[in-house]
């Protein structure tokens, strides 16, 4: 059988395809760079933890019964990287669900002639973080997850993606979702930092999507943005602070996500229970991508291929546009990554900071 994954054009960003059986996949995962891997873990378990903590363990059995072929993945993978016992591969996959001052949009829009696209960044704080963004991501294939392979940015020290297309041509993107205001474990929802690469792998659709979040909600130390876009054309955005979930319909065939909560039934508790939040830097930040977008609203509604979208995204320097660079924002947020995704084709276009219209890798799920 062919390989349905196609590297269109090789540029700065490495691409790996993992195939075969779970095991197999994360074996050959594990094994890209275990001394990178083990280095973060070793940072890692300074921080304070505790593996006998009722939601570690009961949201690891959890995730064992509902999602086992991603469990055996996850295990080959640690073991691979010379991970000493499973509790710490597993730490590795709750723990870092993100600071809180990241940055990250998620922008679907149906274009008049190639339809369905999206644009996520990803927007650490400060040099830092970008540097490590730089170090850690890559786009990442794997075809032979079922019920739908997919593409995606991953990274070397966890085995899921946060950005995809997949073989349906359902395209999905997340962010930071803040404030979260409510804090029961839910060990029996999926943990955040994991649903962003089962979506992929479990939905075909928009309905889909609708469907798993509604069942699995989500459990961590933050909440979560998002936006789905399906081949049909349909969009969704969605927001989810825990079991409090809600989602957000297109308007003029358009959905921003970014990192505060837009819908109202999420907004007025949040409001309500920390004000403080509403008048922050990171807020501004957030809202001022809002404004963005109501400002060139006409010009997106307009918008006609997918070269449009990434001409206007990179030539147009308006204060809150998606593309973060210093100087140009609220404090020192940059984009690490800008990917540009498309479900006609089902085609993913990776630019890494520092950002260039023309210095990208380009990846399509052929099928």
């Amino acid at each position: 059988m062919g390989d349905p994954v196609v590297l269109l054009r090789e540029g700065p960003v490495t691409f790996h395809e993992f195939r075969g059986s779970p095991a197999e996949m994360g074996r050959a995962h594990g094994s890209l760079d275990p001394d990178f891997v083990r280095t973060r873990l070793e940072e890692w378990l300074t921080w304070p933890h505790d593996f006998n903590h009722p939601y570690f363990r009961k949201n690891m059995a959890f995730m064992r019964s509902e999602f086992p072929d991603f469990i055996e993945r996850m295990e080959a993978y640690g073991a691979a990287a010379g991970i000493e016992n499973f509790d710490q591969t597993y730490y590795l996959h709750i723990v870092n669900t993100g600071r809180e001052e990241e940055s990250c949009s998620a922008f679907g829009i149906l274009l008049r002639e190639d339809g369905p696209a999206l644009l996520r960044t990803y927007d650490p704080s400060d040099a830092a973080g970008t540097s490590y963004f730089l170090k850690d991501r890559f786009a990442a294939a794997f075809p032979d997850c079922r019920p739908h392979g997919y593409v995606g940015l991953g990274g070397h020290h966890f085995c899921v993606v946060h950005t995809s297309v997949n073989d349906a041509g359902l395209l999905t993107g997340w962010a930071s979702g803040a404030p979260k205001f409510h804090w029961p474990d839910n060990p029996e929802h999926v943990n955040l930092f994991q649903i962003t690469g089962l979506v992929p792998q479990h939905c075909k659709d928009c309905d889909d999507v609708r469907r798993f979040l509604t069942e699995y909600r989500i459990s961590g130390l933050k909440g979560l943005t998002g936006t789905a876009v399906d081949a049909r054309g349909n969009i969704l955005g969605f927001e989810l602070e825990s079991e409090n979930i809600a989602f957000r319909e297109p308007e003029d065939d358009m959905v921003l996500e970014v990192n505060h909560w837009q819908h109202p039934d999420l907004q007025r508790p949040a409001r309500d229970r920390l004000p403080e939040f509403w008048t922050s830097p990171y807020y501004y930040n957030s809202q001022n991508r809002v404004h963005y977008l109501e400002y060139h609203r006409e010009t997106f509604v307009q918008m006609r291929t997918f070269d449009d979208l990434i001409d206007f995204s990179f030539d147009v320097h308006a204060p809150g546009r998606i593309l973060q660079m210093p100087g140009a924002n609220i404090a020192n947020w940059m984009t690490s990554h800008a990917i540009f995704l498309t479900s006609r084709d089902r085609k993913m276009r990776v630019h890494p900071y520092p950002l260039k219209k023309d210095s990208y890798t380009e990846v399509e799920y052929a099928g």
